[in-house]
């Protein structure tokens, strides 16, 4: 379980170094949010007050929730967490990793899904997690993104557009990104939900 800690003070600036104090801890391993309140019911005055997470409380959660996660499935799992301000990297390592990633990633993703979710339920903050296997999901993208730059300097050569198939919305985000790297090619999606696909366009310069 993730502690939420709430303080309060009679001035907000006086709120993080309150919690500093009381949770005797950085500012670097808090995830807070202030706010104003009301207090009295006659004679009302305002008070501020800050609602805590620790960060390394975040950190344990996960790799407790990993834990228990991999022990249902019957496997020893390695944890490895990398945190950029709210964004956490989550590395997992196992003797048998194709259990973990699944058929084309689905069990990595669903495990991502899961986790995301009991965070959630935990802290009332937005964080960002990411969860890859043995690096699988960093070099699935090293390749899709390998493969439609040759599909955009196709484009660029015959100058003919080129239909994709249907993709999901990160991996056409992706490639929207890379289409700003090249000279007279744009990207645009057609179609709705999971028929919704992109057109590497050629475009002459103006």
């Amino acid at each position: 379980m993730i502690e939420k800690y709430v303080l309060e003070a009679k001035t907000e600036e006086e709120l993080l170094p309150l919690a500093m104090e009381e949770l005797n801890t950085s500012e670097s391993n808090l995830y807070y949010q202030t706010k104003e309140v009301q207090s009295g019911k006659l004679f009302k005055s305002k008070k501020y007050q800050i609602e805590v997470y620790k960060k390394d409380e975040v950190i344990q959660y996960i790799k407790n929730y990993i834990q228990e996660l991999s022990q249902k499935m019957d496997l020893q799992v390695q944890t490895e967490i990398r945190v950029e301000d709210t964004n956490f990297q989550i590395q997992l390592y196992s003797e048998n990793n194709a259990i973990l990633i699944g058929k084309e990633g689905r069990t990595m993703n669903a495990i991502q899904t899961i986790l995301k979710q009991a965070v959630q339920n935990q802290i009332d903050y937005p964080l960002h997690i990411h969860l890859d296997v043995s690096n699988y999901r960093a070099k699935q993208e090293h390749n899709f993104e390998y493969e439609m730059k040759k599909l955009m300097k196709e484009v660029q050569r015959t100058k003919i557009d080129m239909k994709l198939e249907p993709m999901n919305s990160y991996q056409r985000r992706m490639i929207h990104n890379l289409a700003t790297k090249f000279t007279n090619i744009t990207t645009f999606s057609t179609g709705e939900g999971k028929e919704r696909y992109i057109t590497i366009h050629y475009e002459e310069e103006k």
